[in-house]
């Protein structure tokens, strides 16, 4: 497995892209015969021949500035110096920015997620002084790179998160815009009527007329309060409920009945070794670190003593990963890891798993502390019917949509400390920024088995909870009907029901803790 030298364009005319360079000796200019050539004019600060970066035959890469020319090497102006993957160059006062990368059998991938929103971060930070022109340049420059750089199917799922959220924002515009109308209706009537009998006057003697006109009035006031009360139902529903709506964090591991972990293997020079597919090598007696899965999902408080509610795949996700289920078949046993934050808590809450449903994506986990922070969500006696309002609470996208949720500054503050998959949690909780995101849809379909909604959610709100607009829980989240955006399904109320029972009985299916 060989290293590749990759350039990626932070800035300047190329922005966004990577140039993989193949040759042992890489010119950088405007003039011809560069490697890595700028047009002339789109780049003032770069010389026809400003710079090269040479192989040496131990696979270290020099980079040597032309004489005259200026280049700063992670903010520093250098003349020779030699290069470590990740490095930052600027060519010129003002000129382009490239990071400089060494990739392991990878010449033609891709760009995932994250390598997307590190180079364009990068390169808005770098590329801008103010913060207002960081955030313009990001706010720019993202969308179009991860329709550009991810490969197809990442590209898809983008595309359609960002058509959910529009439609989502269009349909609640028109709900609110007709709910007003017909209050606006209803208040012309009343002074309508009201109208009409002033115009009567003392001529209005007749009891019987009198009656009819106060039922009316009662009648036409009475609507009006409830159609202002549904929409206020909805903002308490979410208040008094998002307490009780718990983020999950989790991770599990491999090991064998002699005790040994699966670990990832190093190679000699100290880097962790990658199959050609892009994932780690594994074994039981290498040396690197533990491999470990991370994940994260949602769920709620449902119960006593912390009892918390939440999708089978979420609390048992080796379960629907073929490779984790050949693992376990070999006789590696899971380790899993789980961690519950609560809205307003500055820490999170250790979590065990209980047990999970044998016909249907539900699973019971307990964190004691949890009880002295958030009150159970009751759960409805009868199931919503078609064409009910509910309203779905949880954490879809994870912890990329919470720091999206968090501000700028709180972003540059984690850049400073790089903190991994834990730290980042725990910074968030800290910040009192956990908070489940809320969506409004319509029932469209209810069966034994699920409840079809068309209220938005994605990846990282399985688990999280459907409430009516009284504030019950009429089923869980547990899947999107593929093709056929914006519906949803969940596991009805009265599978919840029955679990928690079993599980009070002592009577589960699935009830072994990894």
């Amino acid at each position: 497995m060989s290293l590749e030298a990759v350039v990626v364009h932070l800035t300047g005319p190329f922005r966004g892209t990577r140039q993989h360079l193949f040759s042992d000796d890489i010119s950088f200019g405007t003039g011809p015969g560069v490697d890595v050539r700028f047009p002339v004019g789109s780049a003032p600060a770069v010389a026809p021949h400003h710079a090269a970066l040479r192989k040496s035959e131990s696979g270290e890469y020099t980079l040597q500035v032309d004489p005259g020319e200026t280049v700063f090497l992670n903010g520093v102006p250098v003349e020779r110096h030699a290069l470590d993957s990740g490095d930052v160059l600027a060519l010129g006062e003002d000129g382009p920015l490239l990071r400089f990368l060494l990739l392991r059998d990878a010449p033609t991938r891709h760009k995932t997620v994250s390598e997307t929103w590190r180079d364009t971060l990068d390169g808005a930070l770098l590329g801008s002084a103010s913060r207002t022109g960081r955030l313009w340049q990001l706010s720019r420059h993202l969308p179009g790179d991860l329709l550009t750089q991810t490969s197809p199917p990442v590209r898809v799922a983008l595309a359609a998160v960002a058509l959910m959220t529009v439609v989502s924002a269009v349909t609640l515009a028109i709900f609110g815009f007709r709910l007003e109308r017909r209050i606006d209706e209803e208040g012309r009537r009343v002074r309508d009527v009201e109208a009409r009998i002033e115009e009567q006057g003392e001529r209005i003697d007749d009891p019987a007329l009198t009656e009819r006109y106060e039922e009316l009035a009662i009648a036409l006031s009475e609507r009006i309060d409830a159609l202002e009360a549904l929409n206020e139902a909805g903002r308490t529903t979410v208040r008094v409920a998002e307490p009780s709506v718990v983020f999950l964090q989790g991770a599990y591991g491999w090991r064998a009945a002699d005790g040994r972990t699966l670990r990832i293997v190093m190679g000699p020079d100290g880097r962790l070794l990658r199959s050609p597919g892009g994932g780690y090598i594994t074994d039981l007696d290498a040396r690197g670190p533990p491999w470990s899965s991370e994940f994260t999902g949602s769920g709620f408080v449902a119960g006593d003593n912390g009892l918390v509610v939440t999708n089978r795949h979420v609390a048992r996700p080796w379960s629907v990963d073929e490779q984790a289920v050949a693992l376990e078949a070999q006789g590696l046993i899971p380790v899993l890891r789980l961690r519950v934050y609560a809205p307003g808590a500055s820490k999170p809450f250790d979590a065990e798993f209980i047990s999970a449903s044998g016909t249907s994506d539900l699973a019971l986990l307990r964190a004691p502390g949890l009880s002295d922070r958030a009150e159970p969500l009751p759960l409805a006696m009868l199931p919503p019917g078609a064409g009910d309002e509910i309203l779905v609470l949880g954490y879809p996208a994870g912890i990329n949509a919470l720091l999206a949720r968090s501000g700028e500054v709180f972003v540059d503050s984690l850049r400073q400390s790089r903190p991994d998959f834990w730290s980042v949690a725990e910074q968030l909780a800290a910040a009192n920024l956990i908070r489940p995101l809320a969506s409004r849809g319509i029932v469209g379909q209810v069966t034994s088995a699920s409840v079809v909604y068309d209220a938005e959610t994605t990846r990282g709100g399985s688990g999280g909870p459907v409430l009516s607009l009284d504030g019950e829980v009429v089923a869980v989240t547990y899947g999107v009907l593929e093709g056929f955006g914006g519906s949803n399904l969940g596991v009805p109320v009265d599978e919840v029901r029955r679990l928690i029972a079993a599980a009070e009985a002592g009577d589960t299916p699935l009830r072994s803790e990894p």
